[in-house]
């Protein structure tokens, strides 16, 4: 029941895509956005857009709960 947002690069050779796919398929209430040009860097821009709209949409969440 806890919220969670899973962002994985396309071309990640550390953490294969299939990781995240197992792990949102266990976690009910987790969505999945995977960064068609990234790899495994947090830095890359594709995911540090993901990474910030996936805090974003996570704290509109907090927020509609008060």
């Amino acid at each position: 029941h806890i919220p969670a947002r899973i962002v994985q690069g396309r071309y990640d050779m550390v953490c294969p895509l299939e990781n995240a796919h197992s792990l949102h398929q266990k976690w009910p209430a987790s969505e999945l956005y995977i960064v068609r040009d990234a790899g495994h860097s947090a830095s890359e821009a594709g995911t540090v857009d993901a990474l910030i709209r996936a805090v974003q949409d996570l704290a509109k969440g907090l927020d509609a709960a008060d």
